[in-house]
């Protein structure tokens, strides 16, 4: 299954970057892996902390009829920041599962 582009609507910035990072562990280059992935993930809740702030301030300016903010402008960012923060959360749950995995594994 592939993830397209809809609409010229460009995908989280998240997944071009998980695409490298997967790609460079498969060449063997995973000595760095867990500290490229923190660094990773803490870009990414900058980058959704950022986007859902824009996204109140953009729907405050469009409800208060501020020139130059379009409503369509203030739900497309509405819903990019709700995309970031669904794909977070989604990474967060595998990781969690990993870690009950990892934890509930027999030691011999």
């Amino acid at each position: 299954m592939s993830i397209n582009e809809v609409s010229n609507i460009p995908l989280p910035s998240m997944l071009p970057t998980l695409n490298t990072l997967t790609a460079g562990m498969a060449d063997g280059v995973g000595g760095g892996a867990w500290e490229t992935f923190s660094s990773l993930l803490a870009q990414q809740i900058k980058e959704t902390d950022r986007l859902q702030k824009e996204s109140k301030d953009l729907t405050q300016r469009a409800q208060l009829g501020n020139a130059g903010v379009s409503l369509h402008d203030a739900q497309i960012a509405n819903a990019e920041a709700d995309l970031h923060l669904r794909l977070l959360l989604q990474v967060r749950n595998k990781a969690l599962d990993v870690y009950q995995q990892i934890m509930t594994m027999p030691t011999g």
